[in-house]
């Protein structure tokens, strides 16, 4: 029996210009009715998952920033993660150079030193507000404690750059290519697989029981947890190989967990 359903969001429950299709949520509702527990896992912070899914219409555990935190459906904390200080300096120098763009955020804002034009644009297209701060260095590890850097590039790019970070930074970050054009950079050991960990152990949830549907590389740690793991279909083959099923939306991925379900309750009642 399939227990917790957990949905990545951008790329997967939110397609591109930032629309959720409403037969997805309709979909995730009827999980809901069947006592499966929702979860949303993303990289994009905390606030944002709470105001980006409240369609859903129903309670759901969240976890944000790729891992770093997580917050029941009562929004009981089950885990927060920070960067060791000492590597700041170095790895905000590192990535802010061209021809990248980058954000910092803590837990409730992403930051930038400067909204160009293009920032402005890129913000709208992806539904997404940061907070200008030209001092921005300067407050670091003062008044701005950090958990992500977020780096936008060219693919090719990005991943020559991830290199090199976890060459320098071994065992202190972890990197994941979390968009086509983003390489997130958190606190180490955080993903969403160890995420989705914290909360089975805290609902004593086995990982078999658990259905998770993500597009991205940041979402293999999860399809690693269980065998009822989706890949949407437009993602990358390097991500998909990972996954034991892939499907066009999440509306296939539910129906699939509902008669799943399904199942199980007729092999528990004939065995009754």
């Amino acid at each position: 029996m399939i227990k917790m359903f957990v949905s990545d969001i951008d790329g997967t429950m939110m397609q591109h210009g930032g629309l959720i299709d409403e037969q997805d949520i309709v979909a995730l509702r009827s999980l809901a009715e069947q006592n499966v527990i929702l979860c949303f896992a993303s990289g994009r912070l905390d606030n944002e998952i709470a105001d980006l899914m409240k369609a859903v219409n129903t309670n759901f555990h969240r976890i944000s920033v790729n891992g770093v935190f997580v917050y029941t459906q009562e929004n009981k904390q089950l885990l927060s993660a920070t960067f060791d200080s000492s590597i700041l300096p170095d790895l905000l120098s590192m990535t802010n150079q061209d021809p990248y763009f980058r954000y910092v955020s803590d837990e409730h804002n992403y930051y930038i030193e400067e909204k160009t034009p293009f920032i402005h644009e890129l913000e709208k297209q992806i539904t997404m507000t940061s907070v200008e701060e030209p001092n921005l260095l300067q407050k670091i590890d003062d008044t701005i404690f950090p958990n992500k850097i977020s780096i936008g590039g060219t693919k090719e790019n990005l991943q020559l750059l991830q290199k090199k970070i976890d060459e320098k930074f071994h065992g202190k970050v972890s990197t994941f290519i979390s968009a086509e054009q983003c390489l997130d950079v958190m606190p180490p050991n955080i993903s969403k697989g160890s995420a989705i960990s914290v909360l089975l152990q805290e609902f004593q949830i086995q990982p078999e029981e658990v259905a998770c549907i993500g597009d991205s590389y940041n979402d293999i740690p999860m399809f690693s947890l269980t065998p009822h793991s989706f890949a949407m279909s437009q993602a990358d083959d390097a991500v998909k190989e990972h996954a034991h099923y892939v499907v066009d939306a999440v509306k296939d991925a539910v129906n699939q967990v509902l008669v799943y379900n399904e199942e199980a309750n007729k092999n528990t009642t004939r065995s009754l």
